[in-house]
């Protein structure tokens, strides 16, 4: 499932919002309890990446400060390190009634937008009216190296599977003044130090609020585009781009997409297809299977097993999908230890399409290519040995993990005192034939790794598609594209 439904789901649990008020020890208590019931009954894959003894301890730690009386923020923080654990970035702590990004001092936020790469982080653009120059490196706030805030907000965000950091990057890229006032603080301004150039300077800077920020990114957010599409950069080399695994009613039928794409392919014999899945959250599960069928010339298993944690009713209040309630019994059974989903169509073998591509395939990935997106790159990744043409991956680590992307449908409670929705992924969607990681705890690691510059973003320039282009038609530096679809 993808971000931005899940969060729509939340929605339902809203009641009115505690601001300003504190907890006392016996709520926090209460709000912790509901909390370990809630990961315990339903996360399906709760210690993949954390031994249960780490957990424990973990767990042990936090109730232990939970001993005097906090605001609701200072409950927030504290407990964020326990889902940060779970290296699952799916999971969701969202404040009810707030953006799960700006759940705190909404009027007292960062002005600047910034790109974060490494250690460094650089100006591209100014919420406020205050102004830094585009391009500017920012090399402190409010006497706090750049370095020291990537390193304390990196352990705080949770858009990760596994030891992933590039979705924490994207996140930071979009949300870090959000983050920063919810870890690190919301002053009354913001002394800001910059390079530009051999010259350093400093200035102070007022801070926003969140509706001036939003307003800002939907002024700059670029000219709608068909979410899935296709195009020929020149006889030979298509570019099919996916910006997400799911759509709404005025977006193109997907399954047409992908037959009349693929047999214009075919049609005009294209020998080199660029797969573009950068920045794509996810979606449908059978979305991924379906495209995966166009991409293989071999019968082929995509889901090994799908784990959920139990069979029975849950112990504590929780909203969830009603047939799941009605058919669990019939669709959950008995493996091992645990307990195994088996209603899925990727449990079964599939057929390739009869119009499936053959030829090589550039896969274009990057840290916000997450969830359902991730699953199909593992598979493409394990299976390219079995494959005819070859499979090339280009631009950066996924954000999703290799092995595993826990969600599907989601369990959701709202913690009683605090009034915090937590929202837990019900499947473990375990990937077929995923041997070929080298990594149990990383993403789909890219055969040539790219990363945009400042310099990049600021003129908008698309260093990794070129790249792909270029080497696929060497004579040529850079190659027009016209849209076909």
């Amino acid at each position: 499932m993808n971000r931005i439904g899940l969060i729509a789901l939340l929605g339902i649990t809203l009641h009115l919002p505690l601001f300003g008020q504190t907890l006392t020890p016996e709520q926090l208590q209460a709000d912790f309890t509901r909390f370990r019931t809630a990961l315990a009954e339903v996360h399906p894959e709760m210690y993949r990446y954390t031994p249960k003894a780490t957990f424990d301890s973990l767990f042990t730690a936090t109730e232990a400060r939970l001993n005097r009386p906090m605001s609701q923020q200072e409950f927030y923080v504290t407990m964020v390190p326990l889902l940060v654990a779970l290296r699952d970035g799916h999971i969701k702590w969202i404040v009810a009634g707030r953006d799960e990004h700006y759940p705190f001092a909404t009027d007292k936020l960062f002005p600047l937008k910034l790109y974060f790469l490494g250690q460094k982080a650089w100006v591209v653009g100014n919420y406020g009216a205050d102004t830094v120059p585009a391009g500017a490196e920012i090399r402190s706030i409010n006497g706090q190296s750049i370095a020291a805030i990537i390193e304390k907000l990196l352990p705080m965000m949770t858009f990760a599977d596994g030891n992933r950091i590039g979705g924490k990057y994207e996140d930071l890229n979009q949300n870090f003044s959000g983050f920063y006032a919810t870890f690190i603080g919301a002053p009354d301004a913001f002394t800001v130090v910059y390079k530009t150039g051999d010259e350093e300077k400093t200035v102070i800077v007022s801070p926003v609020a969140e509706v001036t920020i939003k307003d800002y990114v939907a002024k700059k957010k670029p000219v709608a585009q068909k979410p899935f599409r296709l195009s020929f950069a020149n006889p030979q080399t298509a570019v099919m781009t996916i910006e997400r695994f799911w759509s709404d009613k005025t977006d193109p039928d997907f399954k047409a997409f992908l037959k009349e794409s693929f047999r214009a392919i075919k049609q005009n014999g294209v020998q080199k297809l660029v797969l573009d899945l950068r920045s794509n959250e996810g979606g449908e599960e059978s979305w991924g299977i379906r495209l995966a069928s166009y991409l293989t010339d071999k019968p082929f298993r995509y889901y090994d097993h799908i784990s959920v944690r139990q069979k029975k009713k849950y112990s504590f209040p929780v909203w969830t999908s009603t047939l799941y309630k009605k058919f669990r019994w019939l669709a959950i059974r008995k493996r091992g230890d645990g307990y195994v989903f088996t209603l899925q169509r990727g449990l079964r073998q599939q057929k390739p399409n009869r119009d499936a591509y053959r030829g090589k395939v550039y896969v274009l990935i990057n840290g916000a290519s997450f969830s359902v997106t991730t699953e199909l790159a593992a598979h493409l990744h394990a299976n390219r040995k079995q494959r005819a043409g070859e499979v090339v991956f280009v631009g950066q680590e996924t954000g999703g993990g290799y092995n595993l992307d826990v969600s599907g449908l989601f369990a959701i409670t709202q913690l009683p005192n605090s009034k915090i929705d937590l929202g837990i992924g019900m499947f473990g969607f375990n990937m077929a034939n995923s041997t070929e990681s080298p990594h149990a705890d990383r993403g789909v690691i890219p055969d040539q790794l790219i990363e945009p510059t400042i310099t990049d973003i600021l003129n908008g320039y698309d260093r990794t598609l070129d790249y792909v282009l270029r080497i696929s038609q060497p004579e040529k530096s850079a190659l027009s594209r016209t849209d076909t679809k």
